[in-house]
């Protein structure tokens, strides 16, 4: 009977260290993901495209970029596959007005997903219908930029001094809310990449190009 009884209590004894065992292994893991998460937060680790990434360019590329003030109007900037224009929502959307119908391409250079075509790709289709492009690019990289700047309009990007922003979901939303003179909805801060204008008001957005 007590052979028993030891028997049971030293069963109890290995469950309970074998419990113990897989319960610092779940709170290691827990905890090595939290510490993951707020490198990636903070930063410490750079995620491309999670960042506007002009802190990543060299000085030379830096050249490149022109700021354009607050006051200028961006309607006829010089098209140079070299040069990206940095510029706010207010002046695209001051252009846009001149059009009768817009496409607003918000291009990722490293998106690989099927509705992110190529910027000629993309100025093919509007020369085929008349309309005008102009490509917003989310992030920058340069190589991708200068081989696909084709476009009859050079491309532009979110002016993080001008919005004091650097994380690009929070550049492009706010880019958003000045093109469209009001904050946008979830819907259009989604994937939806292609934004269709009449004048300065927006008629459509589309995920797919080609659903038009």
């Amino acid at each position: 009977m007590v052979v028993e009884q030891y028997g049971r209590l030293r069963r109890c004894e290995l469950l309970l260290t074998k419990y113990k065992t897989h319960l610092k292994n779940i709170r290691f893991i827990l905890f090595s993901s939290w510490v993951i998460l707020v490198a990636l937060m903070t930063s410490c680790i750079q995620v491309k495209g999670f960042n506007n990434d002009y802190k990543r360019l060299s000085d030379e590329e830096k050249k490149s970029v022109v700021f354009v003030e607050e006051s200028k109007k961006i309607c006829d900037l010089p098209q140079d596959s070299a040069t990206i224009f940095a510029v706010n929502g207010k002046q695209l959307r001051e252009c846009l007005k001149e059009n009768d119908t817009s496409v607003v391409y918000m291009w990722g250079p490293n998106c690989k997903a099927e509705h992110c075509i190529l910027i000629a790709a993309c100025q093919e289709y509007c020369d085929t219908r008349g309309y005008k492009l102009y490509v917003v690019a989310d992030y920058y990289e340069m190589e991708v930029m200068n081989a696909q700047n084709v476009a009859d309009e050079p491309i532009l990007i979110a002016n993080h001094y001008y919005y004091d922003r650097l994380y690009a979901n929070a550049l492009m939303r706010l880019f958003r809310a000045d093109l469209l003179g009001r904050e946008p909805s979830k819907e259009e801060t989604g994937w939806c990449r292609f934004m269709i204008f009449n004048g300065d008001q927006l008629v459509e957005y589309r995920s797919n190009l080609y659903d038009m």
